[in-house]
């Protein structure tokens, strides 16, 4: 009897082992799976060159994200736009959408990343370098290839809301001051203000320069004052996975493509590592970027919208 009862024991310790390593390499195999996604497409954007509004690159990363939605989305939705630039110039932008109904419907979350680059190097000192369209990696480009990553991750993986993961155009089109920046982004809220209320998002969330091997992503002030709550539960997640990048503390002030939903009165909520030396210069390439900083925020994000249930908020779903 003590031999049978050793030997059944033996057996359900080995059993248990067994489920504990099956889990423990499911969760690296997704991890890894999803990590190597990410990183593929941001090599493959950095491979296509700077994504200024009608270079070649920016052509070839519209496609690249259409594929993408054809593939993986439930509805692939583009919303062109003009914008005057001078007094006789208008340039022709897009914002791509990938919708994904969820399971449960109600009001959408956005996830939103701009995909353009900027047409110049402001940071730069040599003339020679500051004429030049840059070439993104992290400041567009890893934002960018998150948003890929998790048109993946939905499609396998539908989360109770809708999710909607927005491509943003013209972000960082103009100079300082020009009044051409945000212009995707202002321009998709501004034309929220032409449709019913309850359609409009439940949440925007914006991924700007993620990829930063050094990542340090701290509250951004006006993500705290519209978005509190949705705020607190990213960290919360973030903390509960031990993603160390996440800082408790607020740090910056930005105007970013989170901002035209902020003065509408929709929270919105901006995660971004402004600490970044190489931003608007040549040297913002991907070398300085790290697969590691964008699944993290990947797995961060990928909770957080799975724990968003659609329950009425405000009168609303």
């Amino acid at each position: 009897m003590k031999s049978s009862f050793l030997k059944n024991l033996s057996i359900l310790i080995l059993g248990v082992c067994l489920v504990l390593v099956k889990t423990d390499t499911s969760e690296a195999i997704y991890g890894e799976n999803y990590s190597q996604i990410i990183w593929g497409y941001l090599e493959k954007l950095c491979a296509l060159g700077p994504r200024n509004p009608g270079s070649k690159g920016y052509l070839k990363t519209i496609e690249l994200i259409r594929r993408v939605g054809e593939k993986y989305a439930d509805r692939v939705v583009e919303k062109p736009f003009l914008v005057q630039v001078s007094e006789k110039e208008k340039v022709r932008m897009v914002n791509l959408e990938l919708q994904f109904k969820g399971t449960e419907g109600g009001a959408p979350i956005i996830i939103g990343s701009h995909f353009d680059t900027r047409p110049f190097a402001d940071q730069e000192i040599e003339l020679e370098k500051k004429n030049r369209p840059i070439l993104g990696a992290n400041d567009g480009g890893s934002g960018t290839a998150v948003l890929l990553g998790l048109a993946h991750f939905l499609s396998e993986h539908p989360v109770p809301r809708p999710i909607h993961l927005v491509f943003f155009d013209g972000e960082d089109y103009g100079t300082s001051g020009s009044g051409l920046n945000l212009l995707g982004s202002t321009h998709y809220a501004q034309s929220l203000l032409k449709a019913d209320r309850r359609s409009w998002p439940y949440w925007v969330l914006i991924l700007d320069m993620i990829g930063d091997k050094d990542l340090q992503i701290f509250k951004e002030t006006y993500s705290l004052k519209g978005s509190g709550r949705f705020l607190d539960q990213i960290y919360s997640i973030a903390e509960k996975q031990k993603v160390s990048s996440f800082k408790p503390q607020s740090k910056f002030t930005i105007l970013d493509d989170h901002y035209p939903f902020y003065k509408m009165g929709i929270p919105a909520t901006l995660l971004i590592d402004f600490d970044y030396p190489y931003w608007h210069t040549q040297e913002d390439t991907l070398d300085k970027c790290s697969s590691e900083s964008m699944f993290s925020v990947f797995s961060v994000v990928t909770e957080t919208i799975s724990s968003f249930k659609s329950v009425l908020v405000s009168g609303r779903k």
